[in-house]
């Protein structure tokens, strides 16, 4: 049993590099400087244009547009990390995790875990 964070990092997190590698590509940038900005090898942009890595999901068209408004936001690492972390959210509030952890086991079909209330509440200072 893979833990949804598991699921972000094999699944969501490759998906999202790749749509946003694919368009950067398309907005003229080459595979050196979107592998800069991206803080990526020159080998794994390739391998996103390639369709080698971050095949698994297909995004709904919300994140999708979400992707390209945060394509055009990314001018270096430090700005992919923060746009990558968006994103992330987004798809934890579309729970694609969610999906993906169904599609791969049965017994998730009816789980709500991620979005079930904490059973600690932290104390403030």
């Amino acid at each position: 049993m893979e833990l949804i964070q598991e699921l972000e990092v094999w699944y969501v997190i490759p998906a999202i590099r790749k749509e946003i590698t694919i368009a950067m590509q398309s907005n003229g940038l080459k595979q050196v400087e979107i592998a800069k900005r991206l803080g990526l090898t020159k080998a794994a942009v390739n391998q996103y244009l390639s369709n080698k890595r971050g095949n698994e999901l297909k995004f709904n068209n919300k994140i999708k547009q979400q992707i390209m408004e945060s394509t055009k936001r990314i001018n270096n690492e430090f700005d992919s990390v923060r746009e990558i972390q968006y994103l992330i959210n987004i798809a934890r509030e579309e729970k694609i995790a969610c999906q993906v952890h169904r599609n791969l086991d049965n017994s998730f079909k009816s789980c709500n875990i991620c979005f079930e209330q904490p059973l600690i509440q932290l104390r403030s200072k």
